[in-house]
């Protein structure tokens, strides 16, 4: 009896590493590098990512968060309020990477935060991935979850952080400055020539 129980906890915990080894095939990146967004009070910013596996099993991407402190999803914070994208997409990684920008208009990304209108300063916490893995991709019609299941519920993590301050706006590029010298001096030369002549003064006698 002893002996039985002996090995079902080895075989238990041998299954429990092997998972564990596979879950650390996948790793997650975060855009911008570093995960620091900042943005002005009362307005929303987020994040693109990278999902990158190295293994031959799948990950089904089932959500996101931003935890500020314990990851007890959903995560909340005083600073602002987390929404999900990735969640929303089924994405599946097999043995390839996976990579999408922000786009708030388009829900595209990891997520968006909604930074509150009195909050000031910087929040710093943990961007959250929840991912199952299964043996073959769900996409296949071979796929069975009972039988393709490795693991539910597992979580990629990278640092992440929200600062109040002032959006970063990009210069006009020096083709755009052109152009818009080139329609000051057409109105220029159009009201100078073409627009409306000041009447001449009457001649008296």
């Amino acid at each position: 009896m002893k002996l039985f129980r002996t090995l079902s906890l080895a075989t238990l915990l041998l299954l429990a590493l092997g998972a564990r080894a596979k879950a650390d095939d996948i790793t997650l990146t975060l855009d911008p590098v570093g995960g620091a967004l900042t943005g002005p009070a009362g307005s929303s910013v987020g994040w693109g990512f990278t999902l990158s596996n190295s293994g031959v099993n799948f990950a089904v991407v089932s959500g996101s968060d931003f935890c500020v402190g314990p990851i007890t999803s959903p995560c909340g914070t005083s600073f602002g309020s987390y929404t999900d994208f990735i969640g929303q997409q089924f994405i599946v990684v097999g043995s390839s990477t996976v990579t999408e920008g922000f786009d708030n208009n388009t829900q595209v990304g990891l997520g968006s935060f909604f930074i509150n209108p009195a909050s000031t300063g910087t929040v710093t916490g943990l961007a959250v991935v929840f991912y199952d893995l299964f043996s073959v991709d769900p996409n296949s019609p071979d796929f069975d979850p009972d039988l393709d299941t490795i693991s539910n519920g597992n979580l990629l993590t990278a640092d992440a952080s929200v600062t109040v301050g002032s959006s970063t706006t990009s210069t006009p590029e020096p083709g755009s400055l052109l152009l818009l010298a080139a329609g000051v001096l057409a109105l220029l030369l159009f009201k100078l020539f073409l627009g409306p002549k000041s009447p001449l003064p009457l001649l008296t006698s």
